[in-house]
């Protein structure tokens, strides 16, 4: 999506998450990552459980930020492995699954926090933190995590709030938190830009996935979007960025 400053009216930016499950639905069907990925219409898009085949050079994340223009940040979280072994009922050969960021705004800076590894999770996690900037030149960031389901995700978001706060800029942080909206909303600072259940996709029980507004961020609209295939309903939320 071409960011211009404008939607609806006003000077707002979208910024979109989605939990991709390897490409696998529900069902342990195979779905079309690349359509997906497209529709969620974001100049920012955080993505988690991205699936990269050994040998491969090219994937469907990959392809999807190459039809839109935009620039992919990836990291892999659990290397060398298979479906099966992280949990996904299908056949595969070996591959990493990991965390992406999509984005067709420019970017002045990138980390990657380490946010530890809980007691019998497969992955270590880690948030990537990418500064933006919007076309008057403000700046802005985007933290797009994927936390433990190991009942430690309180703890990673509280370190990953930690170390975002010790620079002083207006911030987002997207992705499946694997936490409910009433615990993501106590940390201090920030507040859901979304509301909404997004887990699991065919019956919604609960919110995991997650746009959450720091200060310095003003959140205009946010929305549970239609299944895409995965077991998770993608998330997008429309942000102000005051001047």
């Amino acid at each position: 999506m071409a960011y211009d400053g404008a939607v609806a009216g006003r000077d707002v930016v979208p910024v979109a998450s989605m939990n991709l499950h390897c490409g696998i639905g529900t069902r342990g069907q195979p779905y079309d990552v690349m359509a997906a990925v497209r529709g969620l219409d974001a100049p920012v898009i955080a993505l988690q459980e991205t699936w990269s085949p050994a040998g491969q050079a090219d994937d469907a994340v990959t392809a999807a930020a190459r039809y839109l223009g935009a620039r992919l940040f990836r990291v892999s979280l659990v290397s060398g492995t298979t479906l099966p072994a992280i949990g996904i009922p299908a056949e595969s050969g070996r591959g990493d699954m990991g965390t992406a960021v999509l984005t067709t705004l420019p970017v002045t800076d990138y980390e990657v926090f380490d946010l530890g590894q809980a007691p019998g999770d497969i992955a270590r996690r880690r948030a990537q933190v990418l500064t933006l900037e919007l076309p008057d030149g403000r700046a802005f960031r985007v933290a797009g995590t994927h936390l433990t389901y190991r009942g430690a995700s309180p703890f990673q978001l509280a370190l990953l709030i930690r170390q975002l706060t010790r620079k002083k800029l207006p911030t987002l942080i997207a992705g499946d938190l694997n936490l409910p909206r009433h615990l993501a909303r106590m940390r201090p600072g920030f507040e859901p830009a979304v509301r909404g259940r997004t887990w699991p996709a065919e019956l919604p029980l609960m919110q995991l996935d997650h746009v959450l507004a720091g200060r310095g961020v003003r959140p205009v609209h946010g929305a549970v979007l239609p299944p895409a295939g995965s077991d998770h309903l993608p998330v997008r939320a429309l942000v102000e960025i005051p001047r």
